[in-house]
């Protein structure tokens, strides 16, 4: 038996179950749609006629990870231009920085509930290049053309697979990412509610 942690952008859990059942199956019982989006197994995209394979035939013998994945129009972007990754959010760096003046809660990831609630991921907006680890995003002072956040990081020469190497080094912390910034939406709209109804009761004699 293996514990496979299965899901979508909005739910996953904890199953245990046997390694020698298909992928398909696994994703069927636990009530994922694979046939929108990506699937992966540990952040390896599925080839055609892998869902039909079992966990035993792909190697995986403890745990993994069988995700699918349907990528938002805001979410987060990688761009690998030569030996530079940049990192593209899916919100406006005026707006996080307005979410931190606001409602710096709406830019934390959270686990857990009352007193074993934990803060595991935040973004904020800092300087220069910025920094991305798996805690947290700070992103830096430079901006897409339609003002877009952004992260900056140099891949170490001679690397010969950089696809594979920002996959290893940033893919946890972008799904994460993507989680926190799912929240943006609603949270943005309250507070121009609430500028808005502050500007309305503001009166210049």
């Amino acid at each position: 038996m293996i514990n496979v942690v299965i899901g979508n952008n909005v739910n996953r859990t904890n199953k245990i179950v046997d390694e020698n059942i298909t992928l398909r199956t696994a994703l069927e019982e636990a009530g994922i749609d694979y046939t929108v989006g990506m699937t992966s197994l540990d952040g390896v995209s599925l080839k055609p006629g892998d869902l039909d394979k079992t966990f035993a035939s792909l190697g995986v013998t403890e745990k993994c990870y069988l995700l699918n994945v349907v990528k938002a129009d805001n979410a987060a972007a990688i761009k690998v231009v030569g030996g530079v990754a940049v990192i593209e959010s899916g919100a406006k760096l005026a707006d996080i920085k307005k979410l931190a003046k606001y409602r710096p809660a709406a830019l934390s990831l959270f686990e857990g509930t009352g007193k074993e609630k934990t803060e595991v991921f935040k973004v904020g907006a800092g300087a220069g290049n910025g920094s991305i680890s798996k805690y947290g995003v700070s992103f830096g002072s430079a901006t897409t053309t339609d003002g877009k956040a952004t992260v900056t990081m140099m891949i170490p020469e001679g690397t010969a697979d950089p696809k594979a190497w920002v996959k290893e080094a940033v893919g946890v912390a972008i799904l994460n990412l993507n989680k926190v910034e799912a929240q943006f939406a609603a949270a943005t709209d309250e507070i121009d509610e609430e500028i808005a109804e502050i500007e309305a009761n503001i009166t210049v004699m």
